[in-house]
């Protein structure tokens, strides 16, 4: 009766460790396939109409106020998917755009916050498409950082049916601090009412 038990404790242990695992590699294979989809999202499946898909949704309010004090550099989105996404349009001095997060607007929009990035500075933008057909509709910028100077900053909130953009300067004695508001349209326009 005792060999029995132990017998049937060590498949138990036995069984246990070999689904963990497997459990384990798993979760490296999903994370593997994310990453190889930044990569070029020519890999993506034809059943599969999001390119977006890997890029994970946020609850609003969000702010956002990415620096390279906490920017990991992860996500940088692929040249064909920059291409598809027309990324360059933001600021054509910038060869880096990294994915961040998406927001859920209406059942034809999708926005997408990307960070644009340089040897000095990074800029991250709010970015509205078509479901559809992924053609760009409206962008701001919603976040800022520079370390050239450290003298010029941005900080974003995100809510429904709002942006506000908080623009530091802190070259002179005092810093100087500009407001804008944007108002969220459900087409996926940013209009400007403060600022």
């Amino acid at each position: 009766m005792i060999k029995y038990s132990i017998k049937l404790l060590s498949l138990a242990v036995l069984s246990g460790f070999l689904f963990s695992c497997n459990n384990e590699s798993n979760e490296e294979t999903a994370a593997k396939e994310r990453a190889e989809l930044l990569k070029d999202p020519e890999g993506v499946k034809p059943a599969t109409p999001d390119l977006l898909a890997t890029v994970p949704f946020k609850k609003l309010p969000v702010t956002d106020s990415t620096s390279f004090d906490n920017f990991n550099r992860e996500d940088k989105l692929s040249d064909k998917l920059v291409s598809k996404l027309q990324l360059k349009s933001l600021d054509p001095n910038f060869k880096s755009f990294h994915s961040r997060y998406r927001i859920a607007l209406s059942n034809d929009v999708d926005m997408m916050v990307v960070t644009a990035t340089a040897e000095h500075e990074m800029k991250t933008f709010l970015i509205s498409y078509s479901k559809r057909d992924y053609k760009l509709i409206d962008k701001i910028q919603i976040a800022y950082d520079e370390i050239a100077e450290s003298a010029f900053s941005a900080i974003g909130k995100i809510s429904k049916e709002e942006v506000v953009v908080k623009n530091y300067n802190y070259m002179g004695d005092e810093p100087v601090i500009e407001v804008k508001k944007y108002k969220i349209e459900q087409s996926g326009k940013f209009v400007l009412i403060k600022g």
